[in-house]
């Protein structure tokens, strides 16, 4: 069973106007428990959201 799991994820940047970008479409996440994450890509493709956006809030919640 994973520790974090995430499903279908999207986020979208500026929605409903001519800015609008999605930095994340349908995203499927598991992450075991103890498991050590390597999150990589290219420039803008979505690294910092995933992490400010899902999984800091997640982490801050199971760390605190």
């Amino acid at each position: 069973m994973a520790w974090i799991e995430l499903e279908h994820l999207s986020h979208c940047y500026h929605a409903g106007t001519e800015q609008e970008h999605r930095a994340l479409d349908e995203v499927n996440l598991a992450i075991e428990a103890g498991a050590f994450v390597a999150i990589l890509g290219a420039n803008g493709s979505g690294k910092s959201t995933l992490v400010n956006e899902t999984l800091r809030p997640i982490l801050a919640r199971e760390l605190y």
